[in-house]
């Protein structure tokens, strides 16, 4: 998320409103019975909160070391693995600090490692990946490039340049798209392919140029995947709503809309078709009691219920 200036007590009042009116509008917000995989922070209530579309919901996951304060932003899939970019806050309104990726066994939901992210990382934003080794992580102004199986951790920083930012990442087959957090107003996401970013030259920038692909987004986009059709995927959110926007890949022009978990940021699908995403809502540093729901969850996309 990029902005939580609101006071706590005015944003705890908007989350119950909001979630009333999905419940009356006619949104599934079903009570959460499905088991939670992983380790459970030792904060917040004593169950996590209902979210529309939960029928879809077949895989709940903790976010790791919510106990020590880390926000999930990026997420993607590389078999078996859940990858899951996140920044350390301590306080309300503090958006950026250090960072850390968390390694997740998809099937279990157990923590398999963690690496901290060199400077000048301070959000984390988005995470990709485009095949074999690579993983890509999206900071505000900064593309890190890193193979996950190497013995010893080691990132290549590639700067973003002209008309590039990092608000969050995509995959994509030989492709890792970049994208635009706009409040309000339509957003933007480029596409790039690898051998491009591989080519670049040591400190040589990424700027907009270099894109195969300039399509617009909506506005509060939070983070974006491609499915098996070449269809775009939109995550869009605020602390207490969230929404899943389906793409044409030709204009960025919507063509479905789905309601979800509130404070929904990256996601990635799977090779078997199935959407992940990762919710900040319930992170230590927002002082939110309701709703509650800081999870890793894997949605079946055929059994969502669009909005209208």
């Amino acid at each position: 998320m990029h902005s939580r200036r609101w006071p706590g007590r005015r944003l705890a009042a908007i989350a119950l409103i909001i979630v009333a009116g999905l419940a009356v509008a006619g949104y599934r917000t079903d009570r959460v019975d499905l088991p939670i995989l992983g380790e459970r922070p030792g904060y917040g209530p004593a169950s996590v909160s209902p979210v529309p579309n939960l029928a879809a919901i077949d895989r709940l996951i903790w976010v790791p070391d919510l106990d020590d304060g880390w926000d999930p932003q990026g997420l993607t899939v590389a078999a078996r693995n859940l990858f899951v970019s996140a920044y350390r806050s301590r306080q309300l309104g503090e958006s950026r600090g250090p960072c850390r990726m968390f390694r997740i066994d998809a099937a279990t939901g157990r923590l398999l490692d963690h690496i901290d992210i060199p400077a000048p990382c301070g959000h984390a934003g988005g995470l990709a990946y485009a095949g074999g080794a690579t993983l890509y992580l999206a900071d505000t102004h900064t593309l890190f490039q890193y193979d996950w199986t190497a013995p010893v951790p080691k990132f290549r920083v590639i700067p973003l340049g002209r008309g590039v930012r990092g608000a969050f990442a995509a995959s994509g087959r030989g492709d890792v798209w970049l994208g635009t957090y706009e409040r309000g107003r339509p957003g933007r996401i480029l596409q790039f392919r690898t051998v491009v970013l591989d080519a670049l030259a040591d400190a040589a920038p990424l700027d907009a140029d270099m894109a195969v692909r300039e399509l617009p987004i909506p506005s509060y986009a939070q983070g974006a995947a491609v499915d098996s059709s070449g269809k775009l995927w939109i995550s869009r959110s605020g602390i207490a709503w969230g929404w899943l926007d389906r793409l044409d890949p030709r204009t960025g022009a919507v063509e479905k809309r789905y309601p979800t978990a509130g404070g929904i940021e990256g996601i990635a699908f799977d090779e078997a078709g199935r959407l992940w995403g990762v919710s900040e809502t319930g992170v230590r540093h927002i002082p939110l009691r309701y709703p509650f729901f800081p999870l890793i969850f894997r949605i079946d996309p055929a059994r969502l219920v669009p909005d209208g």
